[in-house]
């Protein structure tokens, strides 16, 4: 007798029905897959991860039971070097696949005016990373090396832009990148939103001088009690 088994499939069927209206992964993913085998799926399978428990990598097969794998196009369950090789194969090729997503947004007219500009950090356990570095951590991880990410988010939920950088850049450093990145496909005229941590003169002269416009925060000014002597 075969043992009964349950796993969310809201997620499947909405990966299925992106690729079936849009052919979003063949746009993306069909010239960098070169001879790997199942690229597309294996892709699939992370970013069914991803939207429902959103586990580590190396629990994955330890969580999801075979049957996903099948609905996901896989006629085996993968091996877990399998994955890890396929998230190395895609950061060697990220500017390829964030150019080709511009491009998808574009296509599809999927690019608001109204943009916000985020950045974050995320720590390793380990110290081999070559961008990891000592910088402020926003998760609390102190004494741990991490990267910094923006990312610019139009209003319609959807992102245009994506940047990383060395743990230890600054929002008002990082924000001349992740500008420079989503312009490539913003419409003059569009508005990019960010906090205080990226408001500096120089970000602002380079956004208008690009023919944009921002919103952002002011700084709170803090006041020194001066002691009367």
């Amino acid at each position: 007798m075969h043992e009964n088994v349950t796993f969310p499939i809201g997620s499947i069927v909405m990966l299925d029905r992106i690729e079936k209206d849009y052919g979003y992964f063949d746009f993306l993913f069909d010239k960098i897959g070169g001879k790997a085998k199942d690229f597309q799926e294996i892709i699939k399978s992370l970013i069914y991860n991803k939207l429902t428990n959103n586990v580590s990598v190396n629990q994955i097969l330890n969580i999801y039971p075979d049957e996903v794998f099948g609905y996901l196009g896989l006629k085996e369950t993968p091996a877990e070097r399998t994955f890890y090789r396929t998230i190395e194969r895609i950061g060697d090729n990220f500017g390829i696949i964030l150019e080709l997503y511009q491009q998808f947004l574009a296509k599809y007219n999927l690019i608001s005016k109204e943009q916000f500009v985020d950045f974050s950090s995320t720590y390793f356990e380990g110290t081999k990373q070559e961008l990891g570095a000592l910088g402020y951590s926003r998760d609390g991880a102190f004494g741990k090396k991490q990267i910094t990410f923006g990312i610019s988010t139009g209003i319609n939920d959807l992102p245009t832009a994506l940047t990383i950088q060395k743990g230890n850049v600054q929002d008002k450093k990082h924000f001349d990148h992740i500008f420079n990145v989503a312009t490539k496909v913003l419409d003059k005229g569009s508005i990019l939103i960010f906090d205080c941590g990226a408001n500096t003169k120089t970000n602002k002269k380079m956004v208008r001088n690009g023919e944009y416009h921002y919103l952002t925060l002011k700084a709170k000014k803090r006041e020194r009690n001066l002691a009367r002597s």
